[in-house]
């Protein structure tokens, strides 16, 4: 789903370098025009990827500032169309080419297999050029004043295929993942850092082993979270900076779905509980026996009318099926379509940045008890609860 959709799975980067502070808005069109998307509708190519159009995914031409920018957000979106042979068809062309080459050379009974491997290309080719190709469309909305850019999908092909592309159209910047240990050092305070620091258990400024090495920030974090989902009033303040006011109070707790995975006899085990449970005994007992949270729905409220609701993906913090309130904007014939569009834009924009800026607020204060003298204390607390 697409970023103004009630719910839409979002990756977090943060952009390294800087756009030309004088020409940027025009530079960045151009750069996005440059690498736009070309259709294959009329050729036998099998993959086509480009940039179109946050709000046109038929355009990719950025002619005005306006196609691709929104205040400070660069708005815009990858767009790939591919053809997809389902096997048993190709089997099947296949199976009919080789055939129709022994009916013109009767005296061969097996096809050679040189001539097999040219049949299963012909084959190929020809069902491609039959086959119209599916599009698909992931929206990007960075934001050029906090350098934080979201991609609107988590699967790791189409990460692959956005990063490689992005870097070709802005080969002065680089992405990097916004990983759990940079998220926790951008929104911690300076005297804490240090602490941090010291928990960091990569060797190395790698990402990917950062990543890897610092798993515990989210089994950690979603363990406690759990605990105090059914230990505690789940009550938060507002500490995080955002468009919400310091010490607002908000709602927050775990429910509907966990993925468990640990370390059994037979190898990598697997767990996910979903739907309502009143003591999650399951998982209770899993994570006795050594098991950890990976993944688990977060709800956030202010009211019982707005709430927010993401499943979080704890080795990287993704944010899966990121669902806001609901947005309702007034209608009106007389109204420019152009503004509607940029009103929807924005109301979308602002509550992402709210249910964001909550959710900062929770791992903040997680982190700040990690972190502190009192973690011990509430550690052995969470064992001595998991056992009773």
């Amino acid at each position: 789903m697409g970023f103004l959709a009630t719910s839409a799975s979002i990756c977090y980067f943060q952009v390294t370098g800087t756009l030309n502070p004088e020409n940027k808005f025009q530079e960045c069109a151009d750069k996005l025009a440059a690498e736009g998307f070309r259709s294959i509708e009329q050729s036998a190519d099998e993959l086509s990827t480009g940039w179109v159009q946050f709000d046109d995914y038929d355009s990719s031409e950025f002619s005005s500032l306006h196609s691709c920018w929104r205040d400070h957000y660069l708005c815009f979106s990858l767009r790939q169309d591919r053809r997809r042979i389902p096997a048993a068809l190709l089997k099947r062309e296949i199976i009919r080419l080789c055939e129709k080459f022994l009916e013109q050379q009767p005296t061969l009974k097996y096809v050679p297999k040189s001539e097999k491997e040219q049949i299963r290309d012909q084959a190929r080719s020809s069902l491609l050029a039959r086959t119209l190709p599916t599009p698909s469309f992931y929206d990007v909305i960075w934001d050029t004043d906090q350098q934080l850019l979201r991609f609107c999908s988590l699967g790791q092909n189409t990460i692959d295929s956005f990063q490689g592309l992005f870097h070709q159209t802005f080969p002065g910047l680089r992405l990097q993942i916004f990983h759990p240990l940079a998220r926790a050092v951008k929104i911690l305070p300076e005297q804490l850092r240090d602490s941090l620091q010291q928990a960091n258990k990569s060797q190395t400024e790698n990402i990917l082993e950062q990543i890897e090495a610092n798993r515990w920030l989210g089994t950690d974090f979603l363990q406690w979270l759990f605990y105090r989902t059914l230990n505690s009033d789940s009550r938060y303040q507002v500490t995080a900076s955002g468009p919400l006011l310091d010490k607002q109070p908000f709602t927050a707790f775990l429910d509907n779905r966990l993925v468990l995975i640990g370390g059994g006899q037979e190898g990598l085990q697997k767990i996910v509980v979903a739907g309502p449970q009143d003591h999650y005994l399951e998982v209770r007992a899993a994570l006795q026996q050594g098991k950890q949270i990976e993944e688990a729905t977060i709800h956030l409220q202010q009211n019982e009318d707005d709430g927010w609701k993401l499943t979080l993906k704890g080795e990287r913090f993704q944010f899966g099926s990121f669902r806001t309130p609901m947005i309702r904007p007034e209608k009106d014939p007389n109204d420019d379509p152009q503004a509607e569009a940029e009103a929807a834009f924005f109301t979308k924009i602002a509550v992402i940045e709210e249910g964001e800026q909550m959710f900062n607020s929770l791992l903040k204060t997680f982190l700040e008890l990690r972190l502190g003298e009192q973690w011990p204390k509430e550690q052995t607390a969470i064992l001595t609860w998991l056992k009773e």
